[in-house]
């Protein structure tokens, strides 16, 4: 049956469109709909099933059975829309019902975005420059220095972050006018280990500055005494010391020499040497940096200088990923559920979803643009792609690696493994043995069938999707270098560029 459509653009790429439904079709809908709750229900004075149309609408309401049609009668109303209309919907439209009589159904249908990059062939951005420094290579010596401190035991006056060992006997001093009795000790400590810390320094105050400057050897005796403010048992009150430092040690860093460098690691003879490696890791490491900062701003770039229009749904869409991602996330810390998870910092998952909001803006606008740059360019993925890829993934697939297991001699080969390893002429267990070929045979068997999966259907079209959008992202860097570009493809040659899969980061 015909239906009646009414399309009306929208704004941000969506297509209004009001499709009212031949009174016809409703009646047919009406009665099916009756028909099955009359078999679902026994209604008084009929048989089930055998109740007529009109006695199960005053049975049940006119309203019952257009609910029980009304959205599965709108998804084919819908199909059957679009394909009348020649649209090409993006995503799932949404579906509201405009009006009962007539039934009219009103459809907001996503329309794939439209993407401008304007003369983007002739984009340009100033690389930037790689330095190292001698400061930076000292920084990292200082660090490795660091790694290898240690307390060495010295023989000089004590300072400020030593360690020393030493015995320890106090006395609380009688008050004025208290009768003599028997000494109160505070400490008896032999071979005690303290450190001088002049920003937490011991109890009494006073007492880390009143071993400064001593010996290994050397004793001492003062008096302190606790402030009556103090959260000691002793506070206001007054003790005798008397110290003998054992001995000290200080924290301490080897020199930088060519002993140090061969202490870091074996590849290195002389300090220069080590120098050296520190300079290329560091300029590696800044390079990927910069590398990575000069892509991200190449994309921006790109994106400030398009015309990009898209549907509301393609951000959601991108909210939706990063909120699973976020979920997977805690399922592997053993958290299962974000509600809770939430709940304990006072947020909501929608205001969870909202706080990433411009995030998602900006991933999902870069997929824009790298969708379309692939498909002016004619980037294309091929069989020889997807091969490297999954061999990189999985190694080297061995062709003999089948018939190897099929005819036994993998058994073979444990064995032979085996007697060799153990000096016996047989393994201590044919049995295991055999387990571990089965084993190695049912290893073998999965990644045959991973290859095949990553080689065909959902599993290649993740790979195609990654691999594009990596050689679209090295084109965009040869465009802003201003490097020598291939020849792009014929007009007629490019075709409708296929959205990148949203994902939680690009």
């Amino acid at each position: 049956m015909a239906l009646r459509i009414q399309t009306e653009p929208m704004e941000n790429r969506q297509m209004a469109l009001r499709v009212e439904v031949d009174q016809e079709r409703v009646d047919q809908e009406l009665r099916k709909a009756a028909r099955k709750i009359s078999n679902q229900y026994r209604i008084p004075g009929f048989r089930q099933g055998k109740a007529p149309y009109s006695v199960v609408v005053q049975y049940v309401g006119l309203p019952a059975l257009i609910n029980e049609f009304l959205e599965p009668l709108g998804q084919e109303v819908y199909r059957q829309a679009i394909e009348e209309a020649k649209i090409e919907p993006y995503a799932m439209a949404q579906l509201d019902v405009d009006s009962l009589e007539p039934l009219t159904y009103k459809f907001v249908v996503p329309l794939e975005p439209e993407v401008d990059l304007g003369d983007y062939r002739n984009l340009r951005l100033e690389e930037p420059q790689i330095e190292v420094d001698e400061a930076d290579i000292q920084a990292r010596l200082e660090e490795y220095r660091e790694q290898f401190a240690g307390w060495r035991e010295v023989n000089r006056p004590s300072q400020y972050g030593d360690m020393l060992t030493v015995d320890v006997r106090s006395v609380l001093i009688p008050e004025e006018g208290q009768a003599p009795s028997e000494e109160t000790v505070v400490l008896d400590e032999t071979d005690w280990d303290i450190t001088l810390d002049k920003e937490n320094p011991l109890e009494p105050p006073g007492f880390d500055e009143a071993l400064l400057g001593l010996r290994p050897g050397e004793e001492k005796e003062f008096v302190l005494s606790w402030p009556a403010d103090s959260q000691s048992i002793y506070a206001g009150k007054q003790a005798r010391f008397r110290v003998k430092v054992n001995t000290i040690q200080a924290h301490e860093a080897p020199p930088l020499d060519d002993a140090f460098a061969q202490l870091v690691g074996p590849d290195f003879q002389t300090l220069d040497d080590l120098k050296a490696r520190i300079r290329e890791e560091l300029e590696e490491k800044r390079r990927s940096q910069a590398e990575n900062e000069y892509l991200e701003k190449a994309l921006d770039a790109l994106v400030a200088q398009s015309k990009l229009v898209y549907p509301p749904v393609v951000i959601e869409d991108q909210l939706d990923v990063m909120v699973s991602e976020f979920e997977r996330q805690l399922r592997r810390y053993g958290i299962e559920s974000l509600e809770d998870f939430l709940r304990q910092s006072g947020q909501t998952v929608e205001e969870y979803r909202e706080s990433l909001r411009e995030q998602a803006e900006t991933i999902a606008r870069r997929n824009l643009v790298i969708s379309e740059l692939y498909r002016k360019e004619g980037i294309e993925v091929t069989d020889e792609d997807i091969e490297a890829r999954i061999n990189a993934m999985l190694g080297p697939e061995r062709a003999a690696t089948a018939d190897d297991n099929e005819d036994g001699q993998a058994t073979e080969d444990l064995a032979a493994e085996a007697a060799d390893v153990t000096g016996q002429a047989e393994p201590p267990t044919a049995e295991l043995a055999e387990g571990e070929a089965d084993a190695r045979a049912d290893d073998n068997d999965a990644t045959r069938a991973l290859r095949q999966i990553m080689r065909s259907g959902s599993g290649r079209a993740v790979l195609e999707s990654q691999i594009l959008q990596e050689k679209a992202l090295d084109r965009l860097l040869m465009i802003v270098r201003g490097e020598e570009l291939p020849e792009l493809p014929p007009a007629e040659l490019v075709t409708q560029a296929e959205p990148l899969p949203t994902e939680a980061g690009a």
